[in-house]
């Protein structure tokens, strides 16, 4: 309720001009306080200035990857319409893993688009959105570039500091013995448990070598021996890693491994191998550069041909990790360097450009993504920038070795 209070003045005196004060009303102040982006724009005023101003946003800024987004009240998408992978997502919808069964499906539908600093009308590009799932394979270049880089670091920066007598650079690799069962999250889990055991146990100590190592299992259609003979049929857990530490007693490693693993699974399994990496002394980065390369491999390559045999081994690894690090390899993967993406294109013709992607940027300092269907990017002259960085090195004359590595 408000009221109004009428101001009566004194009667002015002849001669003497006096001035009226006009009537106001009292109101009552807002009951409810401010929201809290009334909040946050009344302080960005008061703090730098200038004015609210509020756009249309010409396309979508969010891609539903969520289940409850896709199916709405959890109602089973139509798996038809995305073909073998939608046949995946179908078996692990039916698993309970409904999130990754939807980004398995969504798996570069979408992208990040970028336009050149110099050339925006003629240079544009874009990042595709994986899904990141574990053996997905369009996933799997990527994951594999990212892992060469970053690790490559880690090792060289043990290495570089010195060898020390006695130490030498080895490709090792262990093998669980299977009879053809489904893996499941429990093996994966003991497995590395098992492989961390033994190489305490071996070397005597936790932290006087370096283990980087990646778990993989076999093919299913394709083996060292015809399907008719096979008794695991590509079920066979095992690793592949890069071992950085005192030479290793084949004898006694192998016997601790049958110890072990016969104690956890309740049979011995017999697969270890050891083989020295030449070149270490003379040439450090070629050596490290070529073993990586060569176990970052198994990260891509592809190891089931039907639906049932991929949802199974990505049921397998549902939150596990493929790739560890043990000893003076682990925790010491540097952070990403935050700088410019270079134009690949600008960069061939000799001249610079940056290439900016669009985003919405935080007050924290982060960015959330552009992301836009690719089929409309590729319809406006998009192309992928990885692609493109890939034909401007070509066009330069760099050479395979100088990016990989070649063998030592």
């Amino acid at each position: 309720m408000s009221s109004a209070v009428q101001i009566e003045t004194a009667p002015a005196q002849p001669g003497v001009p006096r001035a009226e004060i006009p009537p106001f009303e009292l109101t009552h102040p807002p009951v409810a306080a401010p929201s809290r982006s009334q909040f946050v724009i009344a302080e960005l005023l008061r703090h730098f200035g200038g004015r609210v101003a509020r756009v249309e946003k010409p396309e979508r800024w969010y891609v539903p990857t969520e289940p409850e987004d896709v199916a709405p009240h959890n109602a089973e998408p139509d798996w038809a319409q995305y073909g073998f992978r939608g046949q995946v997502g179908k078996l692990l919808w039916a698993r309970g893993l409904r999130k990754k069964a939807i980004r398995f499906v969504s798996c570069n539908k979408c992208a990040r688009p970028g336009v050149c600093s110099r050339y925006p009308e003629d240079h544009k590009f874009f990042i595709p959105n994986g899904c990141e799932v574990v053996f997905c394979r369009e996933c799997a270049d990527e994951v594999r570039r990212e892992l060469f880089v970053a690790y490559r670091a880690v090792i060289l920066a043990v290495i570089l500091r010195g060898i020390p007598s006695g130490w030498y650079l080895a490709r090792v690799s262990f093998t669980l013995r299977s009879d053809g069962s489904e893996i499941a999250p429990e093996h994966v889990k003991k497995f590395n448990a098992c492989l961390r055991s033994v190489m305490r146990q071996t070397v005597g100590s936790s932290t006087g070598f370096g283990l980087l190592f990646v778990d993989e299992v076999g093919f299913e259609k394709r083996g060292h021996l015809p399907d008719a003979m096979r008794i695991a049929h590509g079920l066979n857990l095992h690793c592949h890693g890069i071992y950085f530490g005192p030479r290793l007693d084949w004898y006694r490693t192998h016997d601790l491994w049958m110890t072990v693993t016969e104690k956890a699974f309740g049979k011995p399994s017999r697969g270890f191998y050891v083989t020295p990496i030449r070149m270490l002394a003379h040439n450090p980065e070629r050596a490290v550069s070529w073993a990586l390369n060569h176990m970052l491999k198994y990260v891509s390559k592809p190891p089931a041909v039907t639906p049932e045999r991929l949802a199974s081994l990505i049921a397998a690894f549902d939150g596990a990790r493929r790739v560890h690090s043990l000893g003076l390899f682990y925790g010491k993967k540097p952070e990403r360097e935050k700088r410019d993406c270079p134009c690949p294109k600008c960069k061939a013709l000799g001249i610079l450009g940056v290439v900016g992607f669009e985003g919405r940027v935080l007050v924290n300092g982060g960015c959330i993504p552009r992301v836009v269907p690719i089929q409309n990017l590729l319809a406006r002259g998009y192309v992928p920038l990885r692609e493109a960085g890939r034909s401007a090195i070509l066009s330069m004359g760099l050479a395979r070795e100088e990016s990989w590595g070649a063998s030592p």
